[in-house]
């Protein structure tokens, strides 16, 4: 197994964490995306490039200035709304990095296979020298039918 390149301080991974907590919730028995675990996902997508690597580090630094602005704490102690009002203002601040951490989210999220077994689906095992099966979508109806967490300002 490769090693991560830790990138990221344990504030800005506790940063991080929240953010996600907040951007794929707990629902039911499906966990969240801080929870489960997918900043080490981001922290090794980040590590790829030293662009990503500043995106992420300028943006998780951004989040907490902005929080320390908007509600006199830090992103991680501040209550759910508030961290929710700092998302929205980062949404619209700063878009780049928004749309880059909600896409890494995500790819993380839905690419771990806790995630998988919550939903329902396992990895088809194909045959040697066989065809995978496709995947059954209809496995992905609970997630349809949620309701979307962001809209755009």
């Amino acid at each position: 197994m490769a090693q991560l390149n830790h990138i990221f301080s344990q504030g800005q991974s506790q940063t991080l964490t929240a953010a996600l907590n907040r951007i794929i919730p707990v629902e039911g028995d499906m966990p969240g995306a801080g929870d489960l675990g997918v900043a080490r996902f981001i922290e090794a997508a980040a590590a790829v490039s030293p662009a990503k690597t500043r995106l992420f580090t300028q943006g998780l630094a951004t989040i907490e200035v902005t929080s320390t602005r908007l509600t006199g704490k830090a992103f991680a102690a501040a209550t759910g709304p508030e961290q929710d009002q700092t998302l929205e203002s980062m949404e619209s601040s700063q878009p780049a990095f928004f749309d880059e951490l909600v896409r890494q989210a995500y790819n993380g999220y839905y690419t771990d296979p806790r995630v998988f077994e919550a939903l329902g689906y396992s990895t088809p095992q194909p045959e040697i020298g066989g065809q995978p099966e496709l995947m059954d979508e209809s496995l992905l109806e609970k997630q349809r039918q949620r309701a979307p967490f962001w809209t755009k300002v």
